[in-house]
């Protein structure tokens, strides 16, 4: 059992190598830098790689002008949400960015979420419900520096799909036009 472990613990830290050693040269290859990242995080469940690509005084604005305010609140939702879909996915169809300046970027994502309510949530219980990957749809714009040498997010917009996740934890869709 423990050369399992050992050796998933070595295909991990390879990934993130493979991630780490991106090289950041334009707005594509900082696409590329941006979705290995966020693929690792919720793909891998790798949640303290957040501290890897946001700064620390990072600001979160989502849905119903709910904010994060640092790495470890974003840390805390990613967490959050994996624990409620223990095998969540996430797909990244699009993502692309465009100069801000001097080693600045203002960079758009597409994402989509997939799993099955497995595991406890804020609503509550698990319901056994999985997320529709054309029904989990997220938006996120972000603006991203180099600072000390590192491509970081410092302000991120983010709408999240929560009522159709609400619908899904819950098993309640009165407050949704979206059929589970």
């Amino acid at each position: 059992m423990s050369m399992v472990c050992f050796g998933l613990a070595e295909q991990l830290h390879a990934k993130e190598q493979e991630i780490r050693s991106i090289p950041v040269t334009d707005a594509d290859s900082l696409c590329a830098y941006l979705k290995a990242y966020w693929e690792f995080i919720y793909n891998h469940k790798m949640f303290g790689s957040v501290y890897d690509i946001y700064a620390d005084d990072v600001e979160v604005h989502r849905e119903n002008g709910f904010v994060l305010r640092d790495i470890p609140a974003v840390e805390h939702e990613v967490m959050r949400l994996c624990a409620a879909f223990p095998d969540l996915k996430i797909e990244i169809p699009a993502i692309f960015a465009a100069p801000d300046g001097e080693n600045s970027y203002k960079v758009w994502m597409r994402c989509y979420f997939t799993g099955k309510n497995t595991g406890p949530s804020i609503y509550g219980p698990a319901s056994g419900l999985e997320l529709q990957k054309e029904k989990a749809l997220n938006i996120s714009s972000f603006h991203v520096k180099k600072m000390d040498g590192e491509w970081l997010i410092t302000f991120e917009t983010t709408g999240l799909c929560c009522d159709y996740i609400r619908a899904v934890c819950t098993g309640d869709t009165s407050f949704t036009t979206l059929k589970l």
